[in-house]
């Protein structure tokens, strides 16, 4: 599965700013910090982050309870690749002033930024620290409906990797039901809806699993590129029928089992035409013949499993089944 989603950008450094205009009430800087800031300004206008930055950290110096000034630092720390840096920086802002122009939604996305960038190390507990505040604070809706589905299917990510199934499901189901954002992000909606029905798979929730797989194949029905998963989840649809319905077979509930692998066959044989790497679609397809009583078809199934894995561990007993498969075929007639 693609690690990382597409999101909206966070904000540009000259956009940020030149929204951020000073509300009535804040603090009026000392003469010194003025001409620091008009100089600070300039190289924003100039472009030159940089000298700007390091203006900023003077000022802030001077002048430590300034919304405007822990705000325009945060962004220019944001901007030179210190997101860790810009956070306290900004949420300084809104201590300050809780409505501080634009400060909200700019720690929302550098929050994200943040969390992206730790998930990306594979940091999955740190990435979580600063999604968890983000969910915590952020308005919904609108753009920010955006980044709330996103922060929400990166935790699911994130606890999914971290093993723990309750909290993965949780976030997922919202990134899903996010308003304003999911909607409009389709490999979004794709993904959480894929691992979902991974959780379910492994917690034996078959039949849960095989509606949310199915509707990850229904996303790309009409698609003429399928994404690279495509092939693993038609493989977790069958594999989900096959194993409900192995536990009929155990209950010796035989009725209708040749009808109930004739979908089984279809996913499966398009997992294995896709080429994804495992084993097991051969194994159910070829038992899928065996319930259907067609040896030669299991025959040539197990023929195909051992030819396109011959350093599997298992190859001995795949050549002992296929010779027991051999024995049972039904003989030729003498005349």
């Amino acid at each position: 599965m693609k690690r990382h989603v597409a999101v909206t950008a966070v904000l540009l450094l000259a956009s940020a700013l030149a929204l951020a205009a000073p509300p009535a009430a804040e603090t009026k800087l000392s003469k010194k910090a003025q001409k620091l800031m008009a100089k600070a300004e300039e190289a924003i206008r100039e472009k030159q982050s940089g000298p700007a930055l390091e203006l900023l950290q003077q000022i802030v110096v001077l002048e430590p309870e300034s919304a405007k000034v822990r705000y325009y630092l945060g962004v220019l720390l944001q901007q030179n690749g210190r997101s860790d840096e810009a956070i306290p920086e900004v949420e300084a802002a809104l201590r300050l002033q809780a409505d501080y122009p634009n400060a909200r939604p700019f720690l929302a996305k550098v929050l994200l930024e943040a969390g992206r960038e730790a998930n990306a190390r594979q940091e999955f507990a740190k990435s979580n620290g600063y999604l968890l505040k983000l969910v915590d604070q952020a308005p919904a809706g609108g753009e920010s409906g955006d980044v709330l589905a996103m922060a929400h299917f990166l935790l699911g990510f994130n606890f999914f990797n971290l093993k723990q199934s309750a909290e993965a499901r949780g976030h997922f189901a919202k990134s899903l039901a996010v308003e304003g954002g999911s909607g409009s992000a389709a490999e979004l909606v794709a993904n959480a809806t894929y691992f979902l029905g991974m959780i379910d798979y492994m917690e034996n929730r078959f039949a849960d699993s095989v509606q949310s797989f199915r509707k990850y194949l229904s996303l790309f029905e009409a698609a003429a590129e399928k994404p690279q998963f495509y092939g693993h989840a038609n493989y977790f649809v069958g594999a989900n029928l096959f194993r409900m319905l192995e536990a009929r077979v155990a209950k010796g509930e035989m009725k209708d089992v040749a009808a109930a692998t004739d979908e089984i066959i279809h996913y499966l044989e398009k997992a294995i035409a896709a080429g994804i790497p495992s084993e097991d679609p051969h194994i159910m397809l070829g038992n899928c013949y065996v319930y259907r009583n067609q040896v030669d078809r299991a025959i040539e199934t197990y023929e195909a499993l051992i030819a396109a894995f011959p350093q599997s561990p298992q190859l001995e007993n795949y050549k002992v089944f296929l010779a027991e498969l051999q024995k049972s075929r039904p003989k030729a007639k003498t005349k």
